[in-house]
């Protein structure tokens, strides 16, 4: 009887965590080698090039998906150099941050990519093919500014991370 309690409550957890299971692909090992990639990448000794980083993630996107820079209007995407579209890149990257931080936090990190599902749901003009071009563009950039660059890891992680935040989009 007490096996078949054990037994009903672990398939209960496991159904009831079963929101989570775009992330779970990345396991431990590729939670600590994508943060390692990315605090090469984003930590504070490198300030200078964030804003750089981030509109060269954007410089891909627009070139595999033209029609997604209409999505960016409202930030002045026509001038890249704009302080507008250069917050609007550093707020992105910024969310990034925050994500790669609550890897090893998984109940803050499913809160957080629902948050930001929320917020690109609301914009309305945004589907789930958006994320997996900004992956794309994101799989481009990042081994340009990072030694030693996992691909199979970062890929894991981060398309967990976009299918989460693109799960309230239509396709």
């Amino acid at each position: 009887m007490l096996r078949t309690l054990v037994l009903m409550a672990l398939v209960a957890f496991a159904l009831a965590d079963d929101d989570y299971s775009d992330v779970a692909c990345c396991s431990v090992e590729d939670r600590h080698e994508i943060q390692s990639i990315w605090q090469q990448v984003w930590s504070a000794e490198f300030t200078g090039r964030r804003v750089q980083v981030a509109q060269a993630v954007f410089e891909d996107l627009f070139k595999r998906d033209p029609e997604s820079k209409s999505l960016f209007t409202n930030v002045n995407v026509d001038d890249f150099n704009s302080p507008e579209f250069r917050a609007h890149c550093v707020r992105v990257v910024n969310g990034l941050d925050t994500v790669i931080g609550l890897l090893d936090d998984p109940d803050t990190l499913r809160v957080q990519l629902d948050h930001l599902a929320e917020q690109h749901k609301a914009r309305g003009n945004i589907h789930k093919s958006h994320f997996a071009e900004i992956s794309s563009s994101f799989g481009v950039v990042v081994p340009q500014v990072s030694s030693c660059f996992n691909r199979d890891a970062w890929s894991r992680c981060f398309s967990g991370i976009a299918t989460r935040i693109a799960h309230l989009l239509e396709d």
